[in-house]
């Protein structure tokens, strides 16, 4: 089994006392540690922003104050109006957030806690100053490089100061569930960030945090007996090695049909890089319905022709090749471009590398 990267899955791990209020789920048992975390940083690329950041001119203003203003506060006021802020704690901050060589920003694991190590010390910024500090990352990387980074940097800080604000109404909220809160949360990200760059920065967090709440749920359910609880808590590991936990599929059995349709692919002699290939497209396409909002009824009746389409290409006499580029084709004819596109772009790079080990 992999090990953990930089201490993420124990991140991970306790981060429901962040989003879900401070109410910890700690099973009696050590978790499992999922199949797609690894160690290994062979696959992280080697530009990162602190190897394309380039000084920005120092003229620009933290304060959040216009240097062409002709009034100015006094030095008392502008310092009791807005927190000093490290420019040098932000660009370390950000330093490690991978670049890859089409000068996109990296959004894994690595970024998700730079960005947290970021609002540290920027929880208290006022809209001045985090506009301020956003020019100043974009100053600072070149081209749409610097873009993408200072608006994501804006996103995730308003993000956290919205959920902070948020929780404190949860907590008035006596019957609000941990679930309940973990898809409020998942809600207000998505009103503050696009969908897709959530998505693949979250992934891994809201699966162990579905784990997490499943636990529980399993274990206070009285309805089950020994047995039965402990059949229920084996499949919630299973599907936090193979990764069905990454989405929400409330409302469609796509993702419980894994199970036997793995059994299925199987028996058709299909390779296992084939099978992984066929479980993210599943998986992808379930994320995309989420992302997009796809009408539950009209997405479950596509997906099912689609399935059944999807089964007549794999059990013909065809190459192995040749099924996957049919099967890929297919999802054309059944799922709108955005649908195509978020399922293709839902998860990040290093999850996908590692759901096909």
């Amino acid at each position: 089994m992999a090990g953990n990267r930089d201490g993420w899955w124990l991140a991970a791990v306790i981060s429901p006392l962040v989003l879900l209020g401070g109410w910890m789920l700690w099973p009696d048992s050590p978790e499992p540690d999922p199949g797609w975390t690894s160690s290994d940083d062979s696959g992280r690329p080697e530009q990162t922003i602190a190897s394309e950041w380039r000084e920005p001119d120092t003229s620009i203003n933290v304060a959040g104050e216009s240097e062409a203003s002709d009034t100015r506060a006094s030095a008392e006021e502008a310092e009791s109006a807005q927190p000093e802020i490290s420019l040098d704690r932000l660009q370390h901050a950000l330093a490690n957030i991978g670049i890859d060589e089409d000068g996109n920003l990296v959004l894994d694991e690595i970024a998700l806690a730079s960005l947290r190590e970021a609002f540290r010390g920027l929880e208290n910024a006022g809209p001045d100053t985090l506009d301020e500090l956003k020019r100043y990352v974009e100053a600072g990387l070149a081209g749409e490089t610097g873009v993408q980074a200072a608006s994501i940097l804006g996103d995730y800080i308003n993000y956290r100061k919205a959920l902070t604000a948020a929780e404190a109404d949860w907590a008035e909220l006596e019957d609000l569930a941990p679930r309940d809160k973990l898809e409020r949360a998942i809600e207000l990200r998505r009103q503050h960030m696009d969908p897709l760059t959530a998505s693949q920065l979250f992934a891994g967090e809201d699966a162990h945090q579905r784990y997490l709440i499943a636990m529980e749920e399993v274990r206070t359910n009285p309805d089950l007996d020994g047995e039965q609880r402990q059949q229920a808590l084996s499949r919630l590991r299973e599907d936090l090695h193979s990764g069905a936990l990454l989405v929400d599929s409330e409302g469609t059995d796509a993702v419980e049909k894994l199970r036997s349709e793995r059994q299925s692919w199987e028996s058709m002699g299909l390779s296992d890089k084939t099978q992984d290939y066929l479980e993210q497209q599943t998986l992808g396409l379930v994320a995309a319905r989420d992302l997009t909002g796809t009408d539950a009824r009209d997405w479950q009746n596509r997906y099912d022709q689609f399935s059944q389409q999807r089964d007549t290409i794999l059990s013909a006499g065809l190459s192995e090749d040749e099924k996957a580029r049919q099967v890929e084709s297919l999802m054309d004819t059944y799922f709108t471009a955005e649908e195509v596109e978020a399922a293709s772009n839902w998860l990040p790079e290093y999850l996908k590398a590692e759901l096909s080990d």
